[in-house]
C-alpha cells in the first residue's frame, strides 16, 4: 500500500516536472472588473511654464494664477484652455522631462461653462522653478470618470 503511495507521487512529479519543462502554461481567462483603470491614454504637454504669476505657457497658453511657497513644498495654481473631460490626471515634469514627484496628487477642477481646467499642483520648494504639465486623459470610456466638477 505504502509502495503504491510512492509510485503514484513520483508518477505525479514526473508529470508536473514535464509540463513546466515544456513550457506549457494555462490558458488564462481573467477579464479585468468593471471599473479596472483603462489601457489606454493621451497626453497634452502645457508647454514650458516657471511658477511666476501671469506667465504663460508657449504650447497650450496655460497660465500661472496664484503661487505660494510654504516649509517644504510650494502650491501653483494654473488655469488650463483645454476642454475639461480632456483631464484625468497630472504629471509635473522638468524641462528635459524628467519626472517631479508631488508632494500630494494634482487638484483638477473643470469649469464646464469657460470649458477650462483648473490644476493645482504642490511640488517640492525651489527657486525659479520651471516645468512643464502632462495632462493625462484616459480614451477608455468604460470607467466612471473621478473628476472634480
Amino acid at each position: 500500500m505504502k509502495r503504491d503511495r510512492n509510485i503514484i507521487l513520483i508518477v505525479l512529479a514526473c508529470l508536473l516536472w514535464q509540463a513546466s519543462a515544456s513550457g506549457v502554461e494555462p490558458e488564462s481567462s481573467y477579464t479585468p472588473p468593471q471599473g479596472a483603470a483603462p489601457m489606454e491614454e493621451k497626453s497634452v504637454d502645457t508647454g514650458q511654464l516657471r511658477a511666476t504669476p501671469g506667465t504663460r505657457g508657449d504650447e497650450l497658453g496655460a497660465e500661472i494664477i496664484r503661487h505660494e511657497e510654504y516649509d517644504e513644498y510650494q502650491s501653483i495654481e494654473l488655469s488650463v484652455p483645454i476642454e475639461p473631460d480632456q483631464v484625468d490626471r497630472v504629471e509635473v515634469m522638468t524641462p528635459s522631462g524628467e519626472m517631479i514627484p508631488q508632494s500630494r496628487e494634482a487638484q483638477i477642477v473643470h469649469d464646464y461653462e469657460t470649458n477650462n481646467v483648473g490644476i493645482k499642483i504642490h511640488v517640492p520648494k525651489t527657486e525659479n522653478l520651471e516645468f512643464r504639465l502632462k495632462l493625462i486623459d484616459h480614451i477608455s470610456d468604460e470607467r466612471p470618470h473621478i473628476r472634480q466638477q
